[in-house]
């Protein structure tokens, strides 16, 4: 049955594609634009409705041979199914349309042809016998005397050199009547002009009448003739096209005498063209018949024009219709051969699926029954798996509880031996006894560690509950009470160079590290994150050192906090834990830390990351003073130029160290703060009442805040970069201006020159003046 369906389907998308007859194309070249044209080429358009499988391309050369010619040879290219030209002129063009023949296209010549041979058909009325018609005519009218003027067409057009032969030819018979004949023309208006304006230059007699082998030609010479007086002429010309101010309606008004009618019949050139498509046998000429229109047909001639245009628009407006029709209905027929298709993909699925329907419920009930006798079984595993979990959680608590315990003796025991192993007083058996204590403590830190591996044997999951670890240790919690604690977790020394904020649950390990730091730095301690976070906020430090699992609030979550705050953002923090697992690692650095140390920690490799990052930091200080404090310096790309003074000072602490060192989280905020600071202080360096509270306010921040966090960034207090930023445009402005030194001081915000120069000399050595004549060019003795 499916098969059935999709063959049904396929025979319906066959039938539904009805496959259209292939288009011809036709390339209609025409010599020129005008309204005769125009004429031709509506009929040729409405002579294509006899069949769907024509389409017309329309190109005119505007009176210009090699144009036509590029155009027949696009048509070449185009490899249209047939070409209908008027060439421009019989000689140029005949080797170019002998091509189009040679390659295999029909050619139809209308109106005019070429010298060869080489053509399907020619389509024209008889030019020899228009010419030879309206000779006679004039002859007639004349009585057979008198002056008659020719205005011929384009120079080597066929339709130009038949008509004058059939005019000359027709006036010999009368050798009483003079011919003065131009072949100036062009079959424009203008031409016509210049033709009679020649003519009248050279002929001074009488003239009786003008002959133009177009309408056109003729209205051109009777515009100059009557422009010098000479109203008497009579003129005659050839198309007499129906329109208003064509030929026939210039006979029916009197301003012409007569014309001939030049028949266009596109309608009878697109039947040709059919018959030569469908591969019938035409002939090699078709004559149009035409006639003269004079005063006596001129108005029924018009009438008659009339009365086709109206069918001729109507057709067009039917055909249009049709094609809307035919578009519609086309659309209709697709509609519903996918209607057709879709409704038989739906019953097909329909039957699929209850076919579906009726296996899966056959199966269900097999299962169901099976189902019922898994059911105690799957009972009994799930209790078995249940308790095997329960053992391997346990196992895990168990390994972890004891591998944390024992690195925090370890961490106790393995800095003292350190500092022991080397005090240079110790005697050679006091310092074997220090490496055999060293020794051994490496041996229990290996042995831990294996441990806490162990405890990964036999699960999948790679977990470790923080909850554990932030149990507080009851021998420690039961503790007195030490100095530290009476002095509310903050010690200093005088001549420390940084401050170090120590958190850690653990009362010895803040013991240990406060004995270890203090000597160098100033050290402030802290039990859990949450106190930390309110010392770090309120004093700033200049680095935090961080046990992990911890009360109240841990040293992740910590870390998070710190980086998220704008105002300790910058501050580095080192993780210092018991947790050595690369997954702990990598928890650690993306909550932003800087450096992440194990326990049991080597006080060398703890003092070396420290006096690292410090030095990072001092790095990142001058950068920044620098920008915050120069009036002219570019600050668009502070950020990059931060990131890459870190990388700098971060390889250079490696080379000394040998070894890798993580390069320190460095904010964007910080960049963004340096920014900000710095054009506040710049828009507002000539108020000598600007303050810290009033910058705080711009920027967003307490003066507390604002003090600490440019402190920490510049190494200068507010009032000392705005001080040292005011010193800096002053020594820019003694540079590039002539203002004097008191005009300079009261432009940067100093109240009085004498502090500006006090200021200044305190600053770079050497008083105002003394800057400017450093820096003015001396000049050349004369």
């Amino acid at each position: 049955m499916k098969n059935s369906l999709l063959a049904l389907s396929l025979l319906l998308i066959l039938t539904g594609c009805v496959k259209t007859a292939e288009k011809k194309t036709i390339g209609v070249s025409q010599c020129s634009e005008d309204i005769w044209r125009e004429k031709l080429n509506r009929e040729l358009v409405i002579g294509s409705y006899i069949t769907d499988n024509m389409e017309l391309s329309f190109l005119s050369a505007d009176d210009n041979d090699e144009k036509q010619i590029g155009q027949i040879k696009d048509f070449i290219n185009r490899k249209v199914d047939l070409l209908i030209v008027a060439p421009n002129s019989a000689t140029n063009l005949t080797a170019v349309i002998d091509s189009a023949y040679d390659s295999g296209i029909p050619v139809i010549y209308f109106d005019r042809r070429t010298t060869s041979e080489k053509y399907t058909t020619y389509v024209s009325a008889d030019n020899y016998e228009v010419g030879h018609t309206m000779g006679t005519l004039i002859a007639q009218h004349l009585e057979g005397r008198g002056t008659v003027v020719e205005i011929t067409g384009l120079k080597g057009s066929s339709p130009a050199i038949e008509r004058h032969r059939g005019f000359a030819d027709a006036l010999k018979a009368f050798p009483d009547i003079t011919l003065v004949s131009s072949a100036l023309g062009d079959w424009t208006e203008k031409s016509g002009e210049k033709a009679m304006k020649q003519i009248l230059a050279q002929h001074k007699g009488h003239i009786d009448c003008v002959f133009g082998h177009n309408d056109r030609l003729a209205m051109g010479a009777r515009r100059v003739a009557m422009s010098q007086g000479m109203k008497d002429i009579k003129y005659y010309g050839v198309d007499a096209l129906p329109y208003k101010g064509g030929g026939a309606d210039l006979v029916n008004r009197g301003i012409l005498v007569a014309s001939y009618s030049y028949p266009t019949q596109g309608v009878e050139v697109m039947r040709i063209a059919q018959r030569i498509l469908n591969g019938e046998k035409v002939e090699k000429t078709y004559k149009l018949q035409s006639s003269v229109i004079d005063k006596t047909n001129a108005q029924t001639t018009i009438n008659q024009h009339i009365e086709l245009q109206r069918v001729t628009d109507d057709i067009e407006i039917l055909y249009k219709r049709l094609d809307t029709y035919f578009t519609q209905v086309n659309t209709q027929q697709r509609v519903i051969i996918v209607f057709v298709i879709v409704i038989s993909l739906v019953i097909a699925l329909t039957l699929l699926t209850f076919r579906a329907y009726v296996t899966k419920h056959r199966l269900n009930n097999e299962l169901r029954q099976r189902s019922d006798e898994l059911q105690s079984r799957n009972e009994e595993l799930q209790q078995l798996y249940t308790r095997l979990e329960d053992m391997a959680d346990a196992r895990l608590v168990f390994f972890t509880n004891v591998g944390h315990k024992l690195r925090t003796p370890l961490t106790l025991i393995a800095a003292p031996a350190e500092q022991l192993n080397n005090d240079t007083s110790l005697s050679e058996r006091q310092h074997k006894m220090a490496e055999m204590m060293q020794r051994n403590i490496a041996t229990l830190t290996h042995l831990v560690d294996e441990i806490l591996d162990f405890r990964k044997i036999g699960t999948d999951e790679n977990y470790l509950s923080d909850c554990i670890e932030t149990q507080a240790d009851t021998t420690d919690a039961q503790q007195p009470a030490t100095a530290e604690g009476q002095k509310t977790e903050t010690e200093t020394t005088a001549d420390a160079e940084a401050d170090i904020l120590v958190v850690d649950d653990n009362a010895e390990i803040r013991s240990l590290l406060y004995a270890l730091l203090s000597p160098k730095y100033n050290v402030t301690l802290a039990a859990n994150g949450s106190e930390a976070l309110a010392a770090a906020q309120r004093d700033l430090p200049d680095i935090i050192v961080s046990d992990v699992m911890m009360p109240v609030m841990d040293g992740l979550e910590l870390c998070r906090r710190i980086k998220a705050d704008a105002a300790t953002c910058h501050i580095p923090v080192v993780m210092l834990t018991a947790r050595t697992l690369d997954e702990q690692r990598m928890e650690g650095y993306t909550h932003g830390a800087d450096a992440y140390i194990t326990k049991p920690f080597s006080t060398p490799l703890l003092l070396a990351r420290i006096d690292n990052l410090l030095s990072i930091r001092r790095t990142l200080r001058n950068v920044y003073a620098d920008k915050a404090a120069s009036p002219s310096a570019d600050i668009s790309h502070l950020a990059s130029e931060a990131e890459n003074a870190a990388a700098e000072a971060t390889q250079q602490s490696a080379d000394k160290l040998a070894e890798t060192v993580t390069q320190p989280h460095i904010d964007i905020r910080d960049s963004n703060f340096i920014t900000k600071l710095r054009d506040t202080i710049q828009a507002n360096l000539a108020d000598p009442e600007l303050s810290v509270e009033r910058i705080g306010e711009e920027i967003g921040m307490s003066r507390v805040q604002l003090y600490r966090k440019t402190k920490a960034l510049t190494g200068m207090s507010p009032v000392e970069l705005i001080r040292r930023s005011r010193l800096e445009k002053g020594k820019k402005l003694l540079t590039v201006t002539d203002k004097t030194i008191s005009e300079i001081a009261y432009a940067v915000g100093f109240n009085a020159p004498s502090y500006f120069t006090k200021c200044f000399k305190d600053e770079y050595g050497i008083s105002p003046g003394e800057e400017r004549e450093r820096n003015t060019p001396e000049c050349d003795e004369v």
